[in-house]
């Protein structure tokens, strides 16, 4: 009986330590946007959490959300708390592409007894509304961005080419990763002159992240850390136009992993059924 107690809450252990191995750590920012039906307007949500998975919950008052519209203007929007996230309206009058990116505040983790790291977060996405010209090439001048270097206006898939910025300059070997539609996951390093490519297949949704970690010491706000981890992503559709009905959200678009339903279930039955052994066993004694 005692074996088989121990076994079951080692079992139950390593299952809850799979389960926050999942969700702890893999936090990205994104932006998603949508056309309002009949509004003439775009709905900018700013996303906390992973793309593949889970939004979690932040403070949209860490947020700071600009806008490049086709014509070359830059406006900073305010942001209203919706959920877990923040969102902002904008009028869609100018036909062509809309650059939004969005900065988060950084904050410092701790994973797993390592070291504990400042996190820098932006977010960039291209958005083609009607045929205009396109101005995805041109940096918003952020820490750290991707450019891409493949026309966008009407990019429906296969070979993308991007560069990695940071400071303005290009950024070698750059941790470059890309999450698709259809559960993709590539990953590939920047070159000595930042630039990297992927072969994106499926039609939709993409996102593309660059990350780059050093050794950095510092304090931010009483907390010391070791490590700076900056991460920026970059999101646009492969899939062409399509109506807002029908196009939804990037979380919507994203399947759900069934391990992230599933485990908590049998972490529950778990710590139920070494509950009851325990109870019998003292029952027996």
């Amino acid at each position: 009986m005692k074996k088989k107690m121990v076994l079951l809450l080692v079992v139950t252990v390593l299952c809850f330590s799979l389960l926050m191995g999942t969700t702890a750590f893999a936090h990205e920012l994104w932006i998603d946007v949508e056309e309002v039906p009949e509004g003439g307007e775009l709905k900018v949500d700013v996303l906390w959490g992973h793309i593949r998975d889970f939004l979690d919950q932040a403070n949209y008052e860490d947020y700071q959300l600009y806008v490049r519209t086709p014509g070359g203007q830059v406006n900073q929007l305010e942001l209203e708390r919706i959920g877990v996230q923040g969102r902002a309206y904008i009028d869609a009058a100018q036909q062509g592409q809309y650059v939004f990116w969005a900065i988060r505040e950084p904050g410092t983790y701790t994973p797993g007894g390592g070291v504990t790291t400042l996190s820098v977060q932006k977010a960039k996405t291209i958005y083609q509304h009607g045929q205009g010209a396109g101005t995805a090439g041109e940096p918003v001048e952020m820490l750290l961005e991707i450019v891409p270097e493949t026309d966008l206006t009407a990019f429906t898939g296969n070979e993308f080419k991007g560069t990695a910025l940071f400071e303005g300059n290009p950024a070698p070997s750059a941790v470059i990763s890309a999450y698709g539609p259809s559960g993709e996951v590539l990953e590939t390093e920047t070159s000595s002159e930042g630039q990297f490519e992927f072969n994106l297949q499926s039609s939709g949704i993409w996102l593309v992240k660059a990350n780059i970690s050093s050794v950095e010491e510092g304090n931010l706000d009483g907390q010391e850390y070791g490590m700076v981890s900056r991460t920026t992503t970059l999101v646009f559709d492969t899939g062409g136009k399509t109506a807002p009905s029908q196009a939804g959200s990037v979380q919507a678009s994203t399947p759900t992993p069934i391990l992230g339903m599933v485990l908590p279930l049998i972490i529950g039955l778990l710590i139920g059924g070494a509950g009851t052994l325990l109870l019998i066993g003292n029952k027996r004694k």
